[in-house]
């Protein structure tokens, strides 16, 4: 069994790996070649802390394997990242685990490219401006991703605290692959009302920003609500989204609260979800069909996409020890 660093993972995935990787796990998935077992959620003494396992078994590789994350909002507050995740991946022949993964950044660079090929099937083609609620490792894997599919000229940022703002500027500074301006919103309705793109990568339980900020044509990329009770999106960009798709369309069902709770009040009814990004990605639904077009990705985690990177992982590693013992 090996023990798999996030030094390891961060040295092995970028992006030139990760959205073919990503990609080719959705066609799987729709094949019927890798997928999704049911998930698990609990709340940890009280709705603020949540657990939640993740699930996913290949028939086309000799992998299975699982993810545990946490999500402790007070965690900054002590030092620690908000959220906590590693990945155990098990033999399909034997079942014997085969390598233990810290997995924070494997999550966000998944989460990324995820919503990188969402963007790509669903943004306008001249999509150039992107906003980004949030300035955590999540937005940051957001912008990693679609600055390769998108040729971004401004970004916006926003996030509840002005300070942390100024760090991820400083931190995409670094990484951005033209020259793109990039503007500290004030507000998060700012950063929406400016934006063709829209990322909200934030822990909140209540919305972030108002329904009325999105203008015609614009795509959403929702990452943040992964539970019932979390409500990222409110009702009103949810009623005017003309098409909504996901990873997993049941999985949405346990656990988007964004839809969850809209659905639950009857304003919409299950016929609001398209389909997901496989479906999408293999001609079964369209994708956006004019510019004026509201399109929002909603993302609830997908065991499918941690296992198909934590394969592509491990052997790049297998393959690199055998390499050097030559």
């Amino acid at each position: 069994m090996r023990q798999i660093t996030e030094e390891q993972v961060q040295n092995i995935l970028d992006m030139e790996l990760v959205l073919p990787v990503i990609r080719e796990a959705y066609e799987d998935c729709v094949e019927g070649k890798i997928y999704a077992g049911n998930r698990i959620f609990m709340p940890i003494r009280g709705e603020k802390n949540v657990g939640q396992w993740l699930v996913a078994n290949c028939t086309n590789k000799p992998f299975f394997g699982s993810k545990f994350s946490s999500l402790f909002d007070g965690n900054l507050k002590k030092g620690l990242p908000s959220s906590i995740s590693k990945i155990s991946l098990y033999s399909a022949e034997t079942g014997e685990l085969q390598a233990l993964i810290d997995a924070n950044y494997l999550t966000a660079i998944k989460t990324g490219g995820s919503a990188a090929i969402a963007t790509d099937l669903m943004a306008r083609k001249d999509a150039n401006k992107l906003g980004v609620i949030g300035s955590g490792i999540q937005a940051f894997s957001q912008v990693l991703a679609i600055q390769e599919i998108r040729p971004i000229e401004e970004l916006y940022v926003y996030d509840i605290n002005p300070e942390r703002v100024e760090s991820f500027i400083e931190r995409i500074e670094k990484i951005k692959n033209r020259p793109y301006r990039i503007i500290a919103a004030k507000t998060a309705d700012e950063c929406v009302s400016s934006s063709d793109i829209i990322c909200t990568c934030t822990t909140s339980l209540t919305p972030v920003f108002k329904g009325s900020s999105v203008k015609p044509g614009t795509h959403i990329n929702a990452i943040g609500s992964f539970t019932s009770f979390m409500q990222e999106i409110d009702t009103d960009t949810v009623l005017k989204s003309d098409k909504v798709i996901t990873e997993h369309v049941e999985g949405l069902w346990e656990a988007a609260g964004d839809i969850l709770i809209p659905f639950e009040q009857g304003k919409i009814t299950k016929d609001k979800v398209s389909g997901t990004v496989g479906d999408v990605l293999t001609g079964k639904i369209p994708k956006r069909e004019n510019e004026q077009e509201i399109t929002l990705y909603e993302s609830v985690g997908s065991g499918v996409l941690d296992i198909a990177l934590s394969i592509a992982v491990y052997n790049k590693l297998v393959k690199e020890l055998v390499k050097d013992v030559k």
